[in-house]
């Protein structure tokens, strides 16, 4: 099992009805290929976590460096990985947009790494801590709605 991480900027003309078609065609490809992860979108960046087997993984990633719906493509992390962070979710979500109060915390991890990700702080997208903030927080928040 792999997984990665990266960063991109959106670009101006992509809307979030243009993001929420692309879940929607990334969820079915995803659950086609068996990818799991999560994908979140602030202050017009995304920074998404991919996992599944290693070449699955790193084909999907060159078809997103290509994608030109966003650019400034950048990898900050990969590892081998032993069990899936986001098992049950093809392709979670969160636009960190809302007011939400459960997601003050992790709208603060995120705005710290894209401000200095080098004085980012602890966790940060680069680390597993990060993604499973991310996934107790967003379980927390959609437990009580209907999928």
């Amino acid at each position: 099992m792999f997984c990665l991480v990266y960063t991109s900027v959106a670009n101006t003309d992509f809307s979030l009805k243009e993001i929420q078609e692309m879940l929607g065609k990334a969820r079915e490809f995803n659950n086609q290929n068996s990818i799991t992860g999560c994908l979140l979108f602030f202050k017009e960046r995304f920074i998404q976590y991919i996992e599944g087997e290693e070449i699955v993984v790193r084909e999907l990633f060159e078809r997103i460096k290509n994608d030109n719906r966003h650019s400034e493509v950048v990898l900050i992390s990969e590892n081998r990985i032993h069990n899936r962070e986001f098992l049950i979710w093809h392709m979670a979500f969160e636009h960190l947009k809302s007011e939400n109060s459960d997601l003050q915390y992790l709208k603060l991890l995120v705005s710290t790494f894209f401000e200095s990700p080098e004085n980012s702080l602890s966790p940060n997208p680069t680390s597993l801590e990060f993604w499973n903030a991310t996934k107790l927080l967003l379980s927390t928040k959609y437990a009580n709605k209907s999928a």
